[in-house]
């Protein structure tokens, strides 16, 4: 039997998650040295997939890259994403920058900033979960007629009985699987906080630093749970690159500058 909270911690609940979070996006450290800055921080904004770091040793840091993983293995399956290191070294630290001045100039605007951010996600996602739920019920509600005509269909001998084991099992475990879903979906869609902004956490680590002047991993890595990196945009002449940052406990702010180089 486990008993919680039975005595003080040795660390506080929220650095230990941070860590563990840090724990599972290690890296293996490159042949150059060790790992980059941001290994296992930078996704795809298309396939989701993590972006490989292009490094080596005839190569100088401002020539250093990252790009899709999905696009390095795979080409037809996503675009480059291509992006040099220095280019998001530059604007993770502008936008690390305003949120930490955000949350310094205003704390009660940025926590109510935060709380509506928050929400408008939540409701976001609890408008496509219910969706998804009153499809999914439309389709069990179809099967459980579906299966009452195969069932007829047999009693009067216009479906052997080879031919209905084998159509009714396949559209029973459709409908388990979709009972399964619907459950799930429900409590999405009646959760009014499903999940809980620990924005007083963030203030603290906020409170930790002065105003950040540059990027070190361990900065990195107390504020930041991922980097989201877009395809550049080159339709007006100009190649456009935005990225989203996504901090620990707050999740995304809206204040990804944008590089047009």
């Amino acid at each position: 039997m486990t008993f919680e909270n039975t005595h003080p911690a040795i660390i506080d609940f929220d650095s230990w998650k941070i860590v563990q979070r840090n724990r599972a996006q290690r890296r293996r450290p490159l042949k150059q040295d060790e790992a980059g800055l941001f290994s296992g921080l930078v996704v795809c904004s298309d396939c989701g997939k993590r972006l490989y770091h292009c490094r080596a040793t005839s190569l100088k840091h401002e020539q250093e890259s990252y790009t899709c993983g999905t696009y390095r293995n795979h080409r037809k399956q996503c675009s480059a994403h291509y992006i040099r290191v220095v280019v998001l070294e530059q604007l993770v630290l502008q936008n690390l920058q305003r949120v930490v001045a955000y949350a310094r100039e205003d704390e009660d605007a940025f926590v109510r900033y935060v709380m509506k951010n928050k929400l408008a996600v939540q409701r976001t996602e609890q408008e496509r979960a219910k969706r998804k739920l009153e499809k999914e019920k439309r389709r069990i509600t179809e099967l459980d007629t579906i299966i009452q005509r195969l069932y007829e269909d047999h009693i009067i001998g216009k479906l052997s009985a080879e031919r209905f084991a084998k159509l009714s099992a396949a559209y029973e475990t459709e409908q388990t699987e979709l009972k399964q879903s619907v459950e799930a979906l429900s409590v999405v869609v009646n959760a009014v906080e499903a999940e809980t902004v620990n924005i007083a956490s963030f203030l603290k680590i906020v409170k930790k630093y002065t105003e950040p002047t540059e990027l070190t991993p361990m900065l990195l890595h107390e504020f930041v749970e991922k980097i989201v990196v877009h395809e550049a945009d080159k339709s007006s002449g100009h190649r456009v690159q935005r990225i989203d940052v996504h901090y620990n406990f707050i999740g995304e702010i809206d204040f990804s500058p944008e590089y047009c180089g």
